[in-house]
């Protein structure tokens, strides 16, 4: 009996000393797991400060402002730079022009590769230079202000002599070359007005009625002073697309019905002088329907664009017919979404006003398109042609 007893007690206390044994691991672990939070926050901890030391993991920001200065450093770019109160650092770059779309574009990717959001905040144009303010932020705060001076070079322009007056002729003054680009899609997002005016051209806008930020977009182009069109839907071919009713010009609309779609319009886009169309392929390709749509157009006092979403249109044939003023796209400059697209749809079209005394564009306000448009600003002023808005190609 008393044996017995004995076993019980020595199994007891191994038991206890088991679960002690339990309880302090646990508890253990959990402190070593706090601390190590604690660690990984930037807080103060003594298990991985002091007992077993471990190296803290660099923010993002600090690791591309050591990438950024070494980048500057490497390629030999003068720049200074300062902390201020709240931490974030202002850089100061000064450069030559032909460094800046190479730098522009390590920029980019410095703030890719860390997982931070590059914004365009600012931009001056002026004789000698143009000033850039960029804004970097990493995990949802501002680290970085980077103000970029851009030195141009001295423009030199070489345009070809005019061909030499025929006997009894009189010589006929050159006309320069003009251009013409058309933003399309204004009102799906807001404060894309705000990016259009700080490119400093001359765009011309087309909001498409019913976006969500129709009215306000239009509102700030017209108090920014560029000129803004509707880009008024119309039906495609593909039947894949959704176009209702009481958004879309159809093939089978009744005048009252597409008289409704340009009156409601008109209410979100007063300032509209003109209209080019949206999708369209299919309305755009039937004489029939375009007829109706450019008869009031006509009666509105309003240009026409044919935007040729297909190569079958008819529309500006049919408006220059009904004596509408008109004109047609000749480049598209996204058609591919990227930079490097866009940048060279920017030079075709440069070609195609040399070569034809005009062009017109459309494109999209995407980041890409813009950022094109912003770098291509300085070159397009030395190309000796004149940037219109598209009332200025109507023919």
């Amino acid at each position: 009996m008393k044996a017995q007893r004995r076993t019980i007690a020595k199994s007891n206390r191994k038991a206890a000393a088991l679960s002690f044994f339990l309880f302090g691991l646990i508890a253990l672990a959990i402190v070593v797991a706090l601390e190590f939070m604690d660690h990984q926050a930037g807080r103060y901890s003594f298990i991985f400060s002091k007992v077993v030391p471990l190296r803290q993991k660099t923010p993002a920001g600090e690791s591309f402002h050591r990438e950024l200065n070494a980048l500057l450093g490497g390629q030999k770019i003068a720049s200074d730079f300062f902390r201020d109160r709240s931490g974030v650092v202002h850089f100061k770059i000064d450069l030559a022009e032909p460094l800046y779309l190479p730098l522009t574009r390590d920029l980019r990717r410095l703030v890719k590769k860390h997982g931070g959001l590059q914004l365009l905040t600012e931009v001056q144009g002026m004789k000698e230079q143009v000033v850039y303010l960029f804004q970097v932020s990493f995990d949802k705060r501002l680290t970085h202000v980077i103000l970029l001076n851009k030195r141009l070079a001295a423009p030199a322009v070489a345009l070809a002599a005019p061909e030499a007056p025929r006997r009894g002729e009189k010589a006929r003054p050159a006309r320069t070359p003009r251009l013409a680009i058309i933003i399309d899609d204004i009102g799906y997002a807001d404060l894309v007005a705000d990016q259009l005016r700080d490119l400093g051209l001359p765009l011309t806008a087309a909001v498409i009625p019913d976006a969500p930020y129709a009215r306000r977009e239009a509102q700030r182009l017209h108090d920014y002073g560029l000129e803004e069109i509707i880009h008024l839907p119309m039906q495609p071919k593909d039947p894949a697309n959704h176009h209702p009713r009481d958004q879309f010009v159809l093939l089978d609309s009744s005048d009252a019905e597409i008289r409704a779609l340009l009156q409601n319009a008109l209410s979100q886009v007063p300032y509209a002088r003109g209209l080019n169309n949206h999708m369209g392929s299919l309305l755009t390709s039937d004489a029939s329907a375009m007829s109706r749509v450019l008869a009031l157009v006509r009666g509105r006092g309003l240009f026409f664009v044919d935007s040729r979403t297909a190569p079958s249109s008819v529309a500006h044939a049919l408006a220059r017919k009904l004596g509408i003023p008109t004109a047609r796209r000749d480049v598209f400059l996204d058609d591919v979404q990227t930079y490097e697209h866009t940048g060279a749809q920017i030079r075709r079209l440069v070609e195609l006003a040399r070569q034809n005394g005009r062009a017109l564009a459309i494109g999209h306000p995407f980041p890409s398109t813009l950022d094109a448009l912003r770098d291509a600003l300085p070159w397009l002023k030395k190309q000796g042609v004149d940037i219109v808005p598209a009332s200025g190609l109507l023919e």
